[in-house]
């Protein structure tokens, strides 16, 4: 018979009592004062060791045992060899390093490499009326957050809403429609949502000199339309999202996620790549509509002077907060085409 000294927990109060386990055969018996209890060994759960921090044995009715003796209690736990060889590995502080650089190297190869391919194979073969649905239900949830309705003329909506249907023409995509908001809060801004819906805001259209470098922003949203970005960012959000919460198990950290989806749909940030891909198929469109790809340009100047003169040289307004540099995008605009605002 084995002697274990432990301190005992009934599961309904806090309140420690000092016991001695004793262990004969497949029985495990509580010996203390007010304590008499006898348990089959088979009915326990006993934590697992981490070098030799204390072990829980957890009694059948809620009660709890608790004991630093992992000598004595090695001899009674149901380890595998893959358990005992963790354990091993756990009490080498080199080997403990190791297996942090691992498991660091294996989140950032999931979140870096793997969850791109994955999302992006997954947003190819989401249903069209699915993405509808998840459009205007972003939209009506941004409608109750920090869009207002738009108070431009109705004029230079028909107009902007012309030049966009002409876009959508050329390009041959199915997206749209064009909603316009005000927002105080997110400013001079156009930003597309699941189903090809793009939002453009009042502050936008006031910042612009004329329509075509409005259309011209528009273009670029189409641009992450045409290639599925928004969807892909989604499901690369939510992966990144469930990983961590797997890793921390942290659920209230999900749920908070999904509750939050239309604002962090709003605040997403594309990759570089994947601005430069809708930048080169606004320009593309833009060319093939007639419209100068300076305008392009000139858009980009007066949103960077515009978030300069506001920020004082620090943050960029939405729109350009994480895009490529905008002398490249100038570029770009000028090396696919020229010609003057009109």
């Amino acid at each position: 018979m084995s002697a274990i000294q432990a301190d005992y927990f009934d599961g309904a109060r806090s309140v420690r009592h000092p016991v001695t386990l004793l262990v004969n055969g497949s029985r495990l018996k509580l010996v203390g004062q007010e304590v008499d209890l006898e348990y089959d060994l088979g009915s326990i759960r006993m934590s697992r060791r981490v070098a030799d921090t204390p072990r829980w044995l957890y009694l059948p009715g809620g009660g709890a045992c608790v004991s630093g003796d992992n000598a004595a209690l090695d001899r009674y736990a149901r380890e595998s060899a893959l358990e005992r060889r963790v354990r091993q590995w756990e009490a080498h502080p080199a080997y403990a390093v190791l297996s942090v650089l691992l498991i660091a190297l294996a989140v950032w190869f999931l979140v870096d490499r793997a969850v791109p391919v994955a999302a992006d194979l997954i947003a190819q073969r989401i249903p069209p009326a699915v993405e509808r649905d998840f459009g205007r239900h972003t939209l009506s949830a941004l409608d109750g957050y920090i869009l207002k309705p738009s108070t431009l003329d109705a004029e230079d909506r028909r107009a902007l809403r012309e030049g966009f249907a002409r876009l959508l023409a050329v390009s041959g995509d199915k997206a749209g429609p064009l909603e316009f908001r005000t927002s105080p809060v997110i400013g001079p801004n156009a930003f597309a949502l699941p189903s090809g819906i793009i939002v453009v805001t009042d502050e936008l259209v006031d910042l612009s000199d004329n329509d075509d470098e409005v259309l011209a922003v528009l273009a670029h949203e189409l641009g992450h339309v045409h290639h599925r970005h928004i969807m892909r960012s989604i499901l690369e959000s939510s992966a990144t999202g469930f990983i961590v919460t797997t890793l921390t198990g942290d659920i209230t950290s999900a749920s908070a996620l999904a509750a939050a989806a239309p604002t962090v749909l709003l605040q997403a940030r594309f990759s570089r790549d994947n601005e430069r891909e809708a930048d080169a198929f606004a320009i593309d469109l833009m060319r093939r509509a007639g419209i100068a790809p300076v305008n392009f340009a000139n858009i980009l100047r007066n949103l960077e002077a515009e978030g300069e003169a506001k920020h004082k040289g620090g943050a960029l307004p939405g729109f350009l907060s994480s895009h490529p540099p905008t002398p490249e995008r100038e570029a770009l605009a000028a090396g696919q085409g020229s010609g003057k605002a009109h």
